[in-house]
């Protein structure tokens, strides 16, 4: 939906930790004899568990971070699977919003003068 955040603005604080996915590979005699995928894929159950850790690199899955943490009340809910509206009349600029954001779905842009 929006452009893709970089690691940098990702606030990996938010998202538990997991062991990293264990994928079974092919012996080595059965690689030399074959042409089968040396790394084997994820069980359905494995591969459920780590789609759901998406990191939404660049877009809002509305945890209400930004909500939370303005001292201006300038987010403002607009419900379920709508996310939220900046009332720019209200903020301020101070960034909390943005550096709170755990998958870097807010911009600060500087206001053209």
């Amino acid at each position: 939906k929006h452009d893709l955040a970089s690691a940098d603005r990702l606030n990996t604080w938010y998202y538990e930790d997991a062991p990293q996915a264990v994928r079974p590979m092919l012996e080595a005699a059965r690689r030399i004899r074959s042409f089968e995928e040396v790394q084997g894929g994820l069980d359905e159950g494995s591969a459920l568990y780590e789609a759901r850790r998406c990191l939404s690199c660049g877009n809002c899955f509305e945890c209400d971070n930004c909500y939370g943490v303005c001292p201006d009340n300038a987010v403002i809910k607009l419900g379920s699977g709508k996310r939220f509206r900046i009332d720019y009349d209200f903020c301020k600029g101070c960034g909390l919003c943005a550096a709170e954001c755990p998958c870097g779905a807010i911009d600060m842009v500087p206001e053209a003068l």
